[in-house]
């Protein structure tokens, strides 16, 4: 598995863990997660991720789950499998949790994603 931290700025950060290869996610053949953490002093607080956890055929687009204790758990689609619109509705669904007062932050992590193809 590979596995990272991306910092956003001092208060919010990306985790990212692309695991090893695997035939049954067809499109882009390994499991992956992506993390917003939040830092609240020593603590870090979940608030949402986007995976590729659905196998089943025509779900293959990333999903984007939300904290439970955020408010309502949300599950919607990415609906693309191009990475660079998949990166750029993770960013709009990032900014709108953390605010526009953080976007250019953002802009710069996420930019820093790889693929998980590669």
């Amino acid at each position: 598995m590979h596995r990272g931290i991306i910092p956003i700025n001092q208060f919010f950060e990306l985790e990212y863990r692309y695991h090893e290869k695997d035939l049954n996610y067809k499109y882009f053949n390994r499991r992956f997660e992506i993390y917003l953490i939040g830092k609240k002093g020593m603590q870090k607080v979940y608030i949402l991720h986007m995976d590729n956890c659905d196998i089943r055929p025509g779900k293959w687009a990333p999903h984007i789950h939300r904290a439970s204790n955020v408010a309502k758990k949300l599950y919607f689609g990415v609906t693309t499998l191009n990475w660079n619109e998949i990166k750029d509705n993770f960013l709009a669904a990032i900014i709108a949790e953390i605010g526009d007062t953080y976007k250019t932050d953002a802009k710069k992590a996420v930019v820093n994603l790889l693929s998980p193809k590669i």
